[in-house]
């Protein structure tokens, strides 16, 4: 026994209205894959990122139409003993690990540095895309205008710079480290503001 027309009809309509309302799916990438994460928080999810770049690629500062330089990746110390290298990483391609190319060498850069790293790098490239008030104060004053990705340490040990830090007047250090167990340490949203508050000071540009 055929099902009346109407029926049929009605059946027709709730499919095209249940497939018109399915989103498309997210395609995740290097400014969004951290959407809806609390930046006060101590940690992130990184799980839906991509494997940070050779060189940290700039970010765009609100909708300002400019770009921030995130300079380059940095090591307090190799895991080789040479101090404070900075340069560009092999690229990514599945197969780890990776490593640090710099002005006279290369050292081998561990998972959970890598992972530190991508934390920091994504998280600044999200509060970037609203910048905090005071720092777009301090840049268009003309200091700390550009960024570079530090970590202290490829032998896992927490040394030199342990927090923001700003480098001459124009580079703000932007540091994550590992802690002897293990865990990474990042800048997060309340840190960034301690750091924009205390050189707003400094600068003189507090009013």
């Amino acid at each position: 026994m055929s099902l009346p027309k109407i029926f049929l009809l009605a059946l027709l309509s709730l499919s095209l209205q249940a497939g018109a309302q399915e989103a498309p799916p997210v395609v995740y990438n290097e400014d969004n894959c951290i959407d809806g994460q609390d930046l006060t928080a101590e940690d992130i999810d990184i799980s839906r990122c991509p494997a940070i770049p050779a060189v940290p690629a700039p970010a765009p500062l609100g909708n300002s139409g400019q770009l921030v330089s995130l300079g380059a990746w940095e090591l307090g110390q190799t895991a080789e003993g040479p101090v404070y290298k900075y340069g560009e990483l092999s690229e990514p391609n599945g197969e780890e690990p990776r490593t640090l190319i710099y002005d006279g060498g290369t050292s081998v850069v561990n998972l959970g540095n890598l992972v530190c790293w991508a934390k920091g790098y994504y998280r600044l490239r999200k509060m970037l895309q609203n910048p905090p008030a005071d720092y777009v104060k301090l840049r268009d004053a003309g200091f700390q205008v550009r960024f570079f990705q530090f970590q202290t340490d490829l032998r896992n040990g927490p040394t030199g710079f342990k927090e923001i830090t700003s480098y001459m007047d124009h580079l703000v250090k932007w540091v994550t480290r590992i802690e002897p167990d293990g865990t990474c340490t990042q800048p997060t949203a309340g840190k960034f503001q301690t750091y924009l508050t205390n050189e707003l000071v400094r600068r003189g540009l507090q009013n």
